[in-house]
């Protein structure tokens, strides 16, 4: 086990093209933290770099409190297990998973009890003696593992793993590596795009985009609390709702107005926001489920058009148009909604977010 310390670390390739942009991150002893981001966001370059197979441009990288700027991968003790397996065809599940110590160069009887201690670990004892070549996507999945495991690395880094599965093979995946990393405590660094792996299997996730980190936190503070509009928009399936607001005082009265439409903001709100930002509007964050809808006027409500309904198991996903704006609201299945019917709705203010019109950064951290 290790702790993991980025330190404004940069990485710029020929071009020059800047992937990663003064990243500070700490990956703690045991934890299981997910680096989340769509393509090109910087993320595999942050996982090769840590395993030793990318220079480091910039900054410092610390595992175990020790600089591994200059230290060759294999003297890092990180395994790794890829998307694609990268096993070697022309050899058994026992000599895929042993390669890694035979390289260097332990004890006969030493590999194979350790491979046969890891083959347990991912249940796959009993294919050790078969070809890798006809086994299927998962139970390849887990000799990659097993292969990374086998030598008890202080570092375990998983890219995208299983990204190429069926659905129900992910979701078993997903269940089976978690338990496994807690049950080793082996400090981990998941690589992934897939929002979903991230939040249920993620201690903590620390989400890039263009180089740059935008947010690490908790899966719940990260969904319900988002940085900035960016997470906001990646994280959530919906993703959350955005509302560009100009902020309005009218005879006492305290209001968001966009697309000419005006909706009630407590005062204490009102005057929260009014100080947080300089540019006298706010862009509004909600989430599908804190919006809650109406087929009849409501005081507090402001009105819309339904534009498309969505079953969802026990539950519709409603699209509504208000004003220029298309708004996505979960509400139960007997809410009587309509497409192309008025429908009313009011925001829970306190579970909203609140972000800078020009950073879209949140103004309330």
């Amino acid at each position: 086990m290790a702790k993991v310390e980025f330190v404004d670390i940069g990485k710029i390739y020929p071009g020059p093209v800047e992937a990663v942009k003064h990243l500070d991150l700490t990956i703690n002893d045991g934890e299981f933290m997910c680096l989340l981001g769509p393509s090109g966001c910087g993320k595999s370059t942050t996982m090769r770099m840590i395993a030793g197979l990318e220079e480091i441009t910039s900054g410092k990288m610390y595992i175990d409190d020790v600089c591994v700027n200059t230290m060759s991968s294999r003297d890092r003790d990180v395994a790794m297990a890829f998307e694609n397996y990268a096993l070697y065809p022309n050899m058994s599940v026992g000599e895929n998973i042993a390669f890694p110590l035979e390289i260097r160069k332990v004890d006969k009887d030493v590999i194979e009890q350790k491979v046969l201690e890891a083959a347990r670990l991912l249940g796959i004892e009993d294919l050790l003696h078969e070809s890798v070549k006809g086994l299927s996507g998962g139970v390849q999945q887990r000799v990659g593992v097993a292969r990374a495991l086998v030598r008890n690395p202080k570092v375990l880094i998983l890219d995208e793993p299983i990204s190429h599965l069926e659905e129900e093979l992910k979701a078993k995946m997903r269940e089976e590596l978690r338990k496994l990393q807690r049950k080793l405590n082996v400090t981990t660094l998941y690589v992934t795009h897939d929002q979903i792996e991230a939040m249920v299997m993620a201690d903590r996730i620390a989400v890039m985009n263009q180089g740059v980190l935008q947010q690490v936190d908790t899966p719940q503070m990260i969904y319900h609390n988002p940085a900035n509009v960016f997470v906001g928009g990646f994280i959530g399936e919906p993703p959350m709702n955005f509302i560009s607001c100009s902020l309005s005082r009218d005879q006492g009265e305290t209001s968001f107005t966009f697309d000419e439409i005006r909706m009630s903001c407590p005062e204490e709100l009102f005057t929260r926001i009014e100080s947080a930002s300089d540019t006298g509007s706010v862009i509004i964050g909600v989430r599908d489920t804190h919006i809650e809808l109406s087929d009849k006027p409501q005081e507090g409500f402001v009105q819309g058009k339904v534009f498309f309904i969505e079953p969802r198991s026990e539950e519709l996903l409603v699209t509504i148009e208000i004003g220029k704006h298309r708004i996505l609201a979960t509400t139960g299945l007997k809410t009587p909604v309509v497409i192309d019917a008025p429908v009313w709705i009011a925001l829970d203010y306190e579970r909203c977010s609140y972000y800078h019109t020009e950073t879209e950064q949140n103004l309330f951290g």
